[in-house]
């Protein structure tokens, strides 16, 4: 395999706290992508990560300085709705391009160990999130579930290994298929 590299951008989000013992956003965040960064390289690939102590734009001109295959940015949602919404969401740029398969890859990844599909809020298209339209390699925003809802915020408590096992699985199954096409 040609060396991939691979920019993580776990969540800054410090003073987002989740729900119970769920801690921050960022706190949460930084656990799986030190999981999901510990797994890549065992793969072989190069693992480039933001500094949670900058700003957004100091992560997406780092990954624009690095010239990374992709950026995966790791986050946790939060409706503000109380603990109705629930479920996993990935944002690309626009469909079709490799930031949407690359989205697609990863989404029915998270899917397969999130508890109920029927919750599952998608791929969803964006103009707007500054990660996703500034950073010049692929990049997808996955929100992993909401941890502002108990039941979310308890599945990605007791799921880190796997949530960052199914991130993987979702790169390497979006690199395979550049491979076969």
């Amino acid at each position: 395999m040609e060396e991939k590299v691979i920019f993580l951008s776990p969540s800054t989000q410090e003073f987002n706290v989740g729900y119970g013992d769920f801690g921050t956003e960022e706190y949460r965040m930084n656990r799986i992508a030190d999981i999901v960064e510990q797994l890549l390289k065992s793969q072989g690939y190069t693992v480039y990560r933001n500094d949670p102590n900058e700003k957004l734009s100091a992560a997406v001109r780092k990954s624009n300085e690095i010239g990374p295959d992709i950026h995966v940015a790791l986050h946790s949602n939060a409706s503000g709705q109380g603990y109705n919404a629930q479920g996993p969401e990935i944002f690309a740029n626009r469909p079709n391009t490799p930031g949407d398969r690359l989205a697609n890859a990863i989404y029915d990844e998270i899917m397969e160990i999130y508890p109920d599909s029927s919750k599952g809020r998608g791929v969803l298209y964006t103009s707007s999130l500054y990660e996703i339209i500034r950073t010049n390699a692929p990049a997808v925003l996955l929100e992993v579930a909401f941890h502002d809802n108990p039941e979310d915020a308890q599945w990605i408590m007791d799921n880190e290994q796997q949530i960052a096992q199914a991130v993987v699985n979702g790169i390497n199954n979006y690199f395979n298929s550049i491979a076969n096409s």
